[in-house]
């Protein structure tokens, strides 16, 4: 059986094992597959900050739920800027199931949202204290 990640760098060793993802994808023009595992990408951070706060990974509903994740871990989505709260707020399961992006909906711009959001959960990431191994190097943005 697979089992979850333990530790702040292991959540953000797979979140960047999916943003390596989103990469390829968004090379090969999957836009739909690269929207979600940018999805993929978030939740993993967000899980990655939980446990860098001593909190729990939420399971359930709200275990796939960025927001939902980060409101858990202590950080207001206030903090976020207005772009990069629609972004993790239109992150969910229910992409996997689109055969197109919407027309109103530009990966470009998606991939910017999450790319702040990344970078600002790297920071979060930074400021908390943890004894672990050697950090992953950072992997090229999509």
């Amino acid at each position: 059986m697979y089992e979850d990640p333990r530790t702040p760098q292991e959540w953000e060793d797979v979140a960047l094992e999916r943003r390596s993802d989103a990469v390829e994808l968004r090379r090969t023009e999957r836009h739909v597959a690269c929207l979600y595992y940018l999805g993929f990408t978030a939740e993993c951070f967000a899980k990655a900050l939980c446990v860098a706060r001593g909190r729990t990974v939420p399971r359930g509903r709200d275990g796939h739920d960025v927001l939902a994740i980060l409101e858990h871990a202590g950080f207001s989505s206030q903090v976020l800027p207005q772009e990069v709260r629609t972004f993790l707020a239109d992150r969910d399961v229910g992409l996997r199931y689109q055969p197109a992006l919407p027309e109103d909906v530009k990966i470009e711009d998606e991939i910017k949202a999450a790319n702040r959001f990344v970078n600002w959960c790297t920071t979060q990431l930074r400021r908390q204290p943890r004894a672990l191994g050697p950090r992953t190097r950072r992997r090229i943005a999509p």
